[in-house]
């Protein structure tokens, strides 16, 4: 596999694995979208690594509350770099089973199945997931968050273990700052770091940047905004 080849097959798993997460983290939350309530999500992504040209791609999600406990979500994306396309789709879902509160870690498990295009190939039914979600108040205006998960990808013929870890500080009343690590148990971890500012009662903006610790780095900078409705 050339390096075009392996970057591209690194976004397929690094774009999709935030479309079950809350913009702009990877690391997902224990809290669920409000029965009744949905999300738009579309952000870009640009990934760049020494020598290997640069990787676009475009995500759009849409998750909604399904139950009072339970969200349901699709999403799609695309990534091109030098000629090369992959693109995939997601079903995805996650469900609170220990509520957030004072005093009291909330519990989730997300779920997802993806189907992946590669370049010159027919769309196949690629990846499962499953991961457990912890979120809890460290103190006033600070959450952690936990994730320990396992995927399947029938393409690469492997399985791994995935987990992130995560803290969102309000550090004005319409603006989160976050920072996380993420990874998993075949690959080296991301650092990431990232903003989310609220616009309007149902409209807001978010970015983040992250580095992958290899050797060159791989640099990942996203863009987004999110719509409730």
């Amino acid at each position: 596999m050339n390096r075009t080849s392996a970057l591209l097959a690194l976004a397929a798993l690094v774009v999709s694995a935030p479309a079950m997460a809350n913009r702009p983290l990877n690391t997902d939350t224990a809290d669920t979208i409000t029965d009744g309530r949905c999300q738009f999500e579309p952000y870009v992504a640009s990934t760049r690594s020494r020598g290997v040209a640069s990787l676009q791609s475009t995500l759009v999600q849409l998750n909604c509350g399904v139950t009072p406990n339970t969200q349901l979500g699709v999403a799609a994306f695309r990534s091109n770099s030098a000629g090369e396309t992959t693109a995939g789709v997601l079903a995805s879902g996650k469900t609170n089973v220990v509520e957030l509160k004072d005093g009291q870690t909330g519990v989730a498990l997300s779920y997802g199945l993806g189907a992946l295009k590669n370049p010159g190939a027919a769309w196949v039914y690629d990846s499962a997931s499953l991961n457990l979600i912890g979120t809890r108040e460290l103190v006033p205006g600070l959450l952690g968050h936990a994730n320990l998960g396992w995927t399947h990808s029938r393409s690469a013929h492997q399985s791994s273990t995935t987990w992130a870890f995560a803290f969102e500080w309000a550090a004005a009343p319409k603006l989160d700052l976050s920072v996380e690590a993420y990874g998993d148990d075949r690959n080296r971890p991301w650092l990431s770091t990232g903003v989310h500012w609220v616009l309007g009662k149902q409209f807001s903006v978010n970015a983040s940047f992250g580095v992958q610790s290899t050797n060159p780095h791989v640099r990942q900078l996203t863009a987004g905004f999110n719509v409730e409705f």
